[in-house]
């Protein structure tokens, strides 16, 4: 009786009771009350047969009145999202609210997108949950215009984001309004980036956070120094007093440590602390344009804040020239 649950009779319409007397068309498995079914002689959808229909929960009136509400309550959901367009003082810059995006565009969801990644608001009805109400969320909050404690807007950090904004989104969000911790909403500072850690100092450079860049680079050389003294010494059989060759030993196990250390604290806090920067950036920038409010103003959050491919090939660079650097610095000394 569990999945004829407030289910109706296709004969009668009354919804099923868990006293009542049900049987089920062998053809195409609708539940009818026995009576009914016997007063009739047949199944009550026996017309949809030939169209193959099959119960799945729903009568055939009932599915297509349920695909109609789905349209309309997606048409509805477009010209809302246009109408917040259309109110939009910056809606020349961006047409659709978002960097990259155009609300008339009729690309689908899974498609390349040149902006931040999100599909379409006349797409989201073709994502199957949970990931609908996930993009929805999303979206919600790259088009939140209140500033909160930090000074900020959603959409402005989301602006000057630019790229990943999935995962950037959710992470803004939960460092500005904190999660759910046994009932309670409590705030956070940690959201893992493996990215962050793991390809440190480049991408730092890739998000324009110069100067944690560069203390990385220095961290990571100086790290391996000891490491480095040792391997030449014994490379040139040059003789160490015990004290020496232990301290070198020891001094490399620190310094492997505070690289792995360093490594593992970037993929726990290298978001907060890019979160950080972007709510800095962000007010610097809209000095200059009236406080957010001049024609603009959301350009020059894209273009202040887009992650660079020269920045990123130039942190590269210069971890390659640190690991040279310290590799010959033995022989400088």
């Amino acid at each position: 009786m569990s999945r004829f649950k407030d289910r109706s009779c296709p004969v009668c319409r009354v919804t099923f009771k868990d006293t009542d007397d049900i049987v089920v068309c062998p053809e195409c498995g609708t539940p009818h009350h026995r009576e009914c079914y016997m007063s009739i002689g047949e199944c009550g959808v026996s017309a949809y047969h030939a169209e193959g229909f099959v119960w799945k929960g729903m009568l055939p009136d009932e599915e297509k009145k349920a695909q109609q509400e789905a349209l309309e309550k997606a048409a509805q959901e477009v010209e809302d999202r246009r109408e917040f367009v259309s109110s939009d003082p910056h809606v020349a810059e961006y047409p659709s609210g978002v960097p990259g995006q155009n609300v008339n565009s009729t690309r689908g969801y899974g498609e390349a997108d040149s902006g931040n990644g999100l599909p379409e608001m006349d797409a989201l009805s073709q994502i199957p949950d949970p990931y609908q109400s996930v993009y929805r969320s999303i979206r919600e909050i790259t088009e939140d215009e209140v500033r909160g404690k930090d000074g900020v807007s959603g959409k402005e950090l989301c602006y000057f984001a630019g790229k990943s904004i999935i995962h950037y989104a959710q992470a803004f969000n939960a460092f500005r309004n904190g999660v759910m911790r046994n009932g309670k909403l409590q705030p956070v500072k940690v959201f893992f980036n493996f990215c962050s850690g793991l390809f440190s100092p480049i991408h730092q450079f890739y998000r324009r956070m110069d100067i944690l860049g560069i203390v990385m680079l220095l961290i990571s050389g100086i790290a391996s120094l000891p490491g480095v003294f040792l391997y030449w010494f014994q490379e040139k059989a040059i003789e160490l007093s015990a004290s020496m060759v232990s301290t070198l030993d020891i001094l490399s196990a620190v310094g492997n440590f505070i690289g792995l250390g360093s490594t593992v604290l970037l993929c726990v806090f290298g978001d907060y602390l890019y979160y950080r920067y972007c709510v800095r950036r962000i007010k610097r920038i809209r000095v200059n344009y009236d406080d957010g409010k001049a024609e603009g103003y959301y350009t020059a959050l894209t273009e202040s804040g887009a992650p660079s491919r020269l920045r990123a090939v130039i942190g590269i660079l210069a971890n390659m020239l640190m690991a040279q650097f310290v590799m010959r610095l033995p022989l400088i000394l």
